[in-house]
């Protein structure tokens, strides 16, 4: 039976050695998690992760060299806006992969919202973290 409650803490700590991963933002809310409704009704790890997506809430947002970039690459305004528009997405966690840096706006509002992030040099990180999530 799968668990349905999955905190940022035992995610964190279930992964760390596979994901090499560390907290990076949002220490303070090592109790967040997922969904309940959203964890009870996925088939699989995927419908609980994947790259920023404005569509899907309440799953693991992984940011990605792309996603990095679209939070940064454009006005202030437009930046400050794209990085806010996150916190109505309700994520469990934010994950910094490939070895990106977070950028300054983004660390603050995981402060203020209390939204842990991770961060892993690991590239592919939606195929790894499945993988480790199909193990646990």
């Amino acid at each position: 039976m799968k668990p349905s409650v999955i905190s940022a803490d035992v995610l964190f700590e279930d992964h760390r050695g596979k994901l090499k991963w560390q907290w990076v933002a949002g220490l303070g809310a090592s109790e967040r998690r997922f969904d309940e409704v959203a964890v009870r009704e996925a088939r699989s790890g995927a419908d609980l992760v994947g790259y920023l997506n404005y569509i899907h809430p309440y799953r693991v947002q992984i940011l990605g060299p792309r996603e990095v970039a679209y939070l940064t690459n454009s006005t202030p305004e437009d930046c400050a806006r794209r990085i806010a528009r996150i916190v109505t997405l309700e994520p469990p966690v934010l994950v910094l992969a490939d070895g990106q840096v977070a950028p300054d706006a983004l660390l603050s509002m995981c402060e203020r919202a209390q939204i842990p992030m991770f961060a892993t040099e690991l590239h592919q990180l939606i195929t790894g973290w499945q993988s480790a999530h199909a193990a646990a």
